[in-house]
């Protein structure tokens, strides 16, 4: 019991570190916006915060990781062809945590060229004069204004990214879930996809993860994006195939969609969301009763 204990203690004591650390990295990569260029910024933010945030995964947590091959051959795409990697967004952690965790750790120390542009609420990172606005942009996030809609400039910033060949983590869902269900996929995820126009130049990667939201829960009350974290917890993460949509995209010049696109990508929104789904009743197929029942769905855009 006193071995239990300490360990614990050990494990919230490595966590309450690797904060300090992160904050410190992050602290410093910021400072560096008076003296270098972006792309120096991004690098320097990425390689020392994001081995911090992998070694919190993976080393206060338990990480399992189900068909990596996946993520791995798409990180190994041809030049030029974007990538477009979709999941469930269950904690303030899914993103830089769980995606420095499960990339090759190379990657993290490579620059930043080979890592995703993240996407991140408006209200929530991009706060005129905050602390946090200059971490995101030196840590490649790009901002999204939720509620906004599909023709937003800021999707246009993110649909560029893709085009030009880059690695880019949305969220379809456009917010933080709990409940365990897979809510409605937005349409905006359709119109990224739908925007670049030859298929073969866009990777579109869906997984499905569980555990993050133990180790960072929220409450509809809570007045910070961050929560103490519950450690030792086990999290997996289970990668599909690229999604072929091409059958999809012969029909944008087709009637009704050459008129009204935003069908589409409804159509579009609504297959991911399938994918996603079908990935968590693999996961818990896998896994027996360790992850208990599927939730019942119900969940909307609320």
């Amino acid at each position: 019991r006193s071995f239990r204990f300490n360990a614990v203690g050990a494990m919230r004591r490595s966590a309450a570190s690797a904060g300090k650390a992160a904050a410190a990295a992050a602290a410093a990569a910021t400072g560096l916006a008076v003296y270098h260029d972006e792309e120096t910024r991004q690098s320097v933010t990425i390689g020392t915060v994001g081995p911090v945030c992998r070694l919190f995964v993976r080393g206060a947590n338990h990480l399992h990781v189900h068909d990596g091959h996946h993520l791995e051959r798409s990180l190994a795409r041809p030049a030029g062809t974007g990538l477009l990697s979709v999941c469930n967004h269950i904690a303030t952690i899914d993103d830089p945590h769980l995606l420095a965790a499960v990339v090759p750790a190379r990657l993290l120390l490579r620059g930043a060229a080979e890592m995703r542009w993240a996407v991140c609420g408006h209200d929530v990172c991009f706060r005129e004069g905050s602390m946090l606005k200059k971490w995101a942009e030196a840590s490649k996030a790009l901002p999204i204004v939720r509620g906004a809609g599909i023709w937003q400039k800021e999707l246009d910033t993110i649909i560029a990214k893709l085009q030009q060949g880059d690695w880019v983590h949305y969220f379809p869902e456009g917010k933080i879930r709990q409940d365990g269900r897979i809510h409605p996929f937005r349409r905006g995820v359709g119109r990224l996809v739908a925007s670049v126009e030859e298929p073969q130049r866009l990777q579109v990667l869906p997984f499905y993860h569980v555990g993050l939201d133990r180790v960072q829960p929220t409450t509809p009350g809570s007045t910070s994006i961050l929560s103490r974290p519950q450690l030792g917890t086990h999290i997996h993460v289970i990668f599909g195939e690229p999604v072929d949509l091409s059958h999809l995209l012969q029909l944008r010049g087709e009637p009704p969609f050459d008129q009204q696109p935003t069908l589409l990508y409804e159509v579009i929104a609504h297959t991911l969301e399938e994918e996603v789904r079908a990935l968590r009743t693999e996961l818990h197929r896998r896994l027996g009763g360790e992850l208990g029942a599927v939730p019942p769905e119900g969940g909307d855009f609320g």
